[in-house]
């Protein structure tokens, strides 16, 4: 982590997250603004991070969607449930796919697109595929 303070905020809609953004631009024309929502990370992270100096130090503000939000919350706590580190980038190839997708799903969701019916036959088998990893044996 490269800043030393910072900040969450997370809004109801795509609209709401730039309008926000916007602001923080015209307020802090020489931030560094990277958008994840616009160009996801591999993994199927999306938001907005904002990094300014101020008073010779770096804050962060990263702005998401709340879907956007609780996929990135899900990756925190599923993390010590399947033993990976799914948050960078570890655990085997399908669980990392079911994750992406569901990034993708909850994207469509955000945008107020119709979701395909054969990629969410997809998904549905992609979840039945990688479900053993969810389930912890005594």
């Amino acid at each position: 982590m490269e800043d030393i303070g910072g900040c969450r905020v997370v809004l109801p809609t795509l609209d709401e997250v730039q309008a926000v953004v916007a602001r923080i631009r015209n307020n802090w024309p020489e931030a560094a603004v990277t958008d994840y929502i616009a160009h996801p990370k591999e993994d199927g992270y999306r938001g907005v991070h904002v990094v300014k100096r101020r008073g010779g130090r770096l804050v962060e503000v990263q702005l998401r969607t709340m879907r956007q939000h609780e996929w990135a919350e899900a990756i925190e706590v599923f993390s010590p449930v399947v033993g990976f580190n799914l948050k960078d980038g570890g655990g085997p190839a399908d669980l990392r796919e079911y994750f992406k997708q569901a990034a993708e799903r909850l994207a469509n969701d955000d945008r107020g697109e119709d979701r395909d019916p054969a990629a969410e036959e997809a998904f549905a088998a992609l979840r039945e595929q990688v479900m053993h990893y969810f389930i912890r044996n005594p």
